[in-house]
């Protein structure tokens, strides 16, 4: 081991040093012994076969331990496999070798994954001071990428817009720079910046499909339908027609009152006589069903499965067609297609799931609790399925009115799979819908600490925190962050929307809220925050228009009654001349 240790050490390559922003970085090539296995690990890594790239890398560490990338690099297959004490060994080595860019980039996700987002940002800041653009753009532009979203992940999303801007500044050709800023800007509320971040995207590259459709949403998320349509018709065309964005096309057209517009475009796509196989039949469907079509939906559906199709794609055909048969109000049909589905199909566990859901919804818990139970017999052993079947039958005991039971089924679970994020977000969610909000966010604050970049938890957070006038400080900060990982989503410019309302800070809510009722114009929970705005600022026609509207979409039960209650409020102070 000596004779080899000393051979590689008077193999090592000579120091390299270059000015980088003014300061002096001294570097070196990897030795050529330890280059064959730190290749060898990098296949390993894109194959994701972690712990043999990790041994990889520790043997060419033997060969030249004095490479703080090397480290680094260790560090981070380390943090990915959760072995949190080797990455912290293998980051202090790094750093004690020399301070580089990769060392402190390993430092800062050694520190997310410990859970200390706000320490991740110090460690990113060092590292794009160390960077330059001019010398080595791609390493550069990563750290402020990085630095960027640390500080959305702690909270930061102001500080998050000062270091894209910075990137942009010094790169104006980064595209990754300006979407990110976009979605920054978004966030808060600074819609002519999202604009500006979108045009300069494609004036840099007119073919990127997603800044074409972000520019789409945002413009008809203003209202400023004429150029939302131009802007989804240049997109249509620059993606040679993909099914995905005429869908889109289709459903802004159905969201405007535009229904001839959307028919003639799915008789763009799809024609009587278009040939089915497994690989277009999906995206007609969504294409028709974007644009309102659900009978030819249904009948593509149907045609397909006279088409002598395996006994497996019929069940998959027949799960699509019960969620067809679902937005057309026939729920019998949907349940009986789905009930068709034999015990021999792989889909079995998901029909009965899907089937439960439906019955529960039109008040049939006996028959819910029935085909739920069927649904966690089939799951066996499997600990996913298990979850899913215990959540449903939690589900089906609030409908039944006992939410106590049904939180206990969740928790009882909930003690042999405790890191199980959806298992503890669906038990949130029926602790606040029966009052216990306090613990609902208790229950979350675990899953935004683990995974602070999830956008359900945060936005569950803040939503309900608003909703109950709870650190309202916080609760908007954690909705930005949700709004800048995800940008343009509905439910959480409602939420951002929500959240303003609620601090008294009108102006910026109907920003947001106008916002997301324009996206998703049939959420009656949007429809219903619109109207309280409304009825606020004493506009009390546009209140009950929105509440009138809200009714008509079939909100739960809950919010239904609240909404009876916002209409018989304003009838009355109408009534007594107020």
């Amino acid at each position: 081991m000596a004779v080899v240790c000393l051979s590689a050490c008077a193999s090592r390559p000579p120091p390299i040093t270059k000015l980088a922003n003014n300061r002096l970085v001294v570097t070196r090539s990897v030795s050529a012994s330890a280059y064959e296995h730190a290749s060898r690990a990098f296949l390993y890594e894109e194959e994701e076969r972690w712990q043999d790239a990790a041994a990889e890398l520790q043997r060419a560490l033997a060969f030249d331990d004095e490479s703080p990338e090397l480290q680094a690099h260790l560090a981070e297959i380390f943090t990915h496999l959760g072995r949190l004490d080797d990455a912290s060994a293998a980051v202090r080595a790094s750093l004690k070798i020399a301070i580089t860019p990769d060392g402190l980039v390993a430092e800062a996700h050694l520190r997310q994954a410990q859970g200390d987002v706000v320490g991740a940002v110090a460690p990113l800041q060092k590292a794009v001071a160390m960077v330059d653009l001019g010398d080595e753009p791609d390493t550069a532009q990563e750290a402020y990428l990085e630095l960027a979203e640390a500080q959305i992940l702690a909270l930061d999303v102001p500080g998050a817009g000062l270091t894209l801007a910075e990137l942009c500044r010094r790169e104006p050709a980064s595209l990754s720079g300006h979407m990110r800023l976009m979605a920054v800007a978004w966030a808060q509320g600074d819609v002519e910046q999202t604009e500006a971040q979108l045009r300069q995207t494609l004036a840099e590259e007119p073919n990127h499909i997603e800044a074409l459709t972000a520019l789409a949403w945002l413009l008809a998320a203003q209202g400023r339908n004429d150029e939302a349509r131009h802007a989804f018709r240049e997109a249509l065309d620059r993606s040679d027609g993909a099914m995905e964005i005429a869908a889109a096309y289709a459903r802004f057209l159905v969201s405007i009152g535009d229904s001839k517009g959307a028919e003639q475009l799915a008789d763009d796509f799809v024609s009587p006589s278009t040939s089915l196989s497994a690989e277009n039949l999906p995206g007609a469907v969504e294409m028709e069903r974007s644009a309102h079509r659900l009978d030819r939906a249904l009948a593509l559906v149907r045609k397909a499965e006279e088409a002598g199709v395996t006994d497996d794609a019929k069940s998959r055909l027949a799960l699509t067609a019960a969620a067809l048969l679902k937005e057309q109000a026939q729920t019998d049909t949907a349940v009986a297609t789905l009930v068709a589905v034999g015990k021999g199909s792989a889909l079995f566990f998901e029909s009965r799931l899907r089937a439960a859901e439906l019955l529960r919804e039109s008040g049939k818990t006996s028959e819910a609790a029935r085909l739920a139970e069927d649904a966690a017999r089939a799951a066996g052993e499997n600990a996913d399925r298990k979850m899913e079947a215990a959540i449903a039958l939690a589900l089906v005991d609030e409908k039944r009115g006992d939410a106590v039971m049904a939180a206990r089924r969740l928790e009882a679970l909930r003690a042999r799979q405790p890191d199980n994020p959806q298992l503890t977000l669906s038990l949130a969610m029926i602790e606040e819908r029966r009052g216990a909000w306090q613990r609902a966010l208790e229950l979350v604050e675990p899953l935004i600490k683990k995974k602070p970049g999830g956008v359900e938890p945060l936005n569950f957070w803040g939503f309900v925190a608003a909703d109950h006038g709870y650190d309202l400080g916080k609760a908007s900060k954690r909705l930005q962050a949700a709004a800048a990982l995800e940008p343009g989503a509905g439910a959480v410019l409602d939420s951002l929307g929500w959240v303003s309302f609620r601090a008294g800070e009108l102006d910026k809510a109907a920003l947001f809220l106008e916002q997301a009722g324009r996206l998703d114009p049939g959420d009656p929970e949007i429809l219903a925050h619109l109207g309280d705005l409304y009825a606020k600022r004493s506009e009390p026609e546009r209140a009950v228009g929105a509440y009138r509207k809200a009714l008509g979409c079939r909100p739960e039960e809950r919010l239904r009654r609240r909404l009876e209650e916002s209409l018989a409020g304003i009838e009355s102070r109408r009534a007594a001349g107020r």
